[in-house]
């Protein structure tokens, strides 16, 4: 008999159900977790008080979401909080059970509330530590082999949900594609050509830094995990010549992450839970990406690429290769490796840039997102190219002073790294 899920009760005020109800989105993907919402679990009929009693009553966790404003109101909240505080005297010493999580920085209004640990849903990494927890709970009633090959074998599918793009949905999942991208802003899917010098063969950069909403449709997708999307990397040497490609060290990466968090089957970017850079702002490049997730993505959109937008953006183009670019393709897009002047043949590489809402992002008006590239920055290798774009906004143009270089480990995360994608065409 297979292992049944981990029962979590979802307890709230009305007045924070959009924030519980992509909470329970996000657990219900997870096919080790079963979460229960009053709006989705409550049938036409049933005695509402009664099946709410029945569920925090037969709930492994009860996750306790409050904000400011549920804190200071009286209602029916109360009531359950004082049910599930109740039922949490007769767990066994040191189970969790109870979670506090906090919307925005309340303060707690019950005194066995503020004794246990809380989790600040609106703080970085928020989810993987909710996630941690939840499963510390799962193997503490053993619902699954404590053997991390066992537990991958149990959750081996991931939600297939129609992804985001740009704030709307469209389906990635291998069935037959949207043909009707009109919804989307395909400006932000388009690729720009560079200069070439065989007739045969062009070359494009993407227009824009991968958003978030185009990232998400590769973390949504059912291919996520397949190995080869995470292995044979293409590497060049500081003088972007072709090195042999990188085998199989993305995939020991990923691992590595996944054996980490042996409760999570897909990694997250570093930051994809934040509200001031995340998911929640689809538009916004994706950061808090390592050079093997950004690598990752270019094999998945090679793959992928005659379903996507992309293909609707920029019709022109049959990829033969899709990779990051190399640095002196970055420059050549970005117009030379030093310039003063307005970009306005490609100076959406500008605009988008622009959009980066980091912290360094609006000092005095410069705002900088580095990109990772394809080829190493020093001869032995250790470390790969980033370039970046320095700009002021003057007006509605985009102005750009100069171009920068710099590099970085291969697999770190930062909230000012994101990277963009290019592609040879025949």
């Amino acid at each position: 008999m297979s292992p049944r899920k981990l029962r979590i009760f979802l307890c709230h005020a009305s007045d924070d159900k959009p924030a519980v109800r992509k909470l329970y989105a996000s657990l219900k993907s997870l096919p080790w977790i079963d979460p229960w919402l009053d709006e989705e679990n409550l049938l036409p009929g049933q005695d509402w008080n009664l099946e709410i009693e029945k569920a925090i009553r037969d709930a492994d966790a009860i996750i306790i979401c409050i904000s400011k404003v549920s804190v200071a109101k009286e209602g029916y909240v109360n009531k359950e909080i004082r049910r599930a505080l109740d039922i949490a005297e007769e767990k066994p010493e040191g189970a969790i059970y109870v979670i506090p999580l906090r919307l925005d920085d309340c303060a707690p209004s019950f005194e066995q509330l503020k004794k246990l640990q809380w989790v600040d849903y609106f703080t970085p990494n928020a989810h993987e530590r909710l996630l941690k927890a939840l499963h510390l709970r799962a193997n503490g009633l053993k619902l699954f082999s404590s053997n991390i090959k066992d537990k991958q074998s149990l959750l081996t599918r991931q939600s297939t949900k129609d992804s985001r793009e740009d704030g709307k949905s469209a389906a990635v999942t291998g069935s037959t594609p949207p043909k009707d991208f009109s919804a989307l802003d395909l400006d932000h899917y388009r690729f720009i050509q560079l200069p070439s010098i065989i007739s045969e063969i062009s070359y494009w950069i993407s227009k824009y830094p991968i958003t978030n909403a185009q990232y998400e449709r590769f973390f949504n997708s059912p291919d996520f995990r397949d190995e080869d999307n995470w292995k044979n990397f293409p590497k060049y040497d500081v003088d972007r010549k072709r090195m042999d490609d990188l085998g199989t060290e993305g995939l020991g990466w990923y691992q590595k992450k996944i054996k980490e968090y042996g409760y999570l089957l897909k990694v997250e970017p570093e930051y994809w839970r934040d509200p001031k850079i995340g998911i929640s702002l689809p538009k916004n490049p994706v950061v808090g990406i390592t050079w093997f997730e950004a690598n990752a993505y270019c094999k998945w959109l090679f793959a992928n690429w005659n379903k996507l937008a992309e293909t609707f953006a920029t019709p022109t183009i049959k990829p033969q290769i899709v990779r990051l670019p190399l640095q002196n393709e970055w420059e050549a897009a970005a117009g030379g490796a030093h310039f003063s002047s307005g970009m306005r043949g490609v100076g959406a590489m500008l605009q988008a840039a622009s959009r980066s809402r980091n912290s360094n992002a609006a000092l005095h008006g410069v705002r900088r997102l580095y990109e990772w590239q394809a080829n190493c920055a020093d001869k032995d290798c250790h470390e790969l190219g980033l370039c970046t774009i320095t700009i002021t906004e003057f007006d509605e143009l985009y102005r750009a002073s100069r171009t920068n270089t710099s590099s970085s480990v291969a697999d770190r995360r930062t909230e000012h790294i994101g990277f963009r994608v290019f592609c040879i065409s025949k």
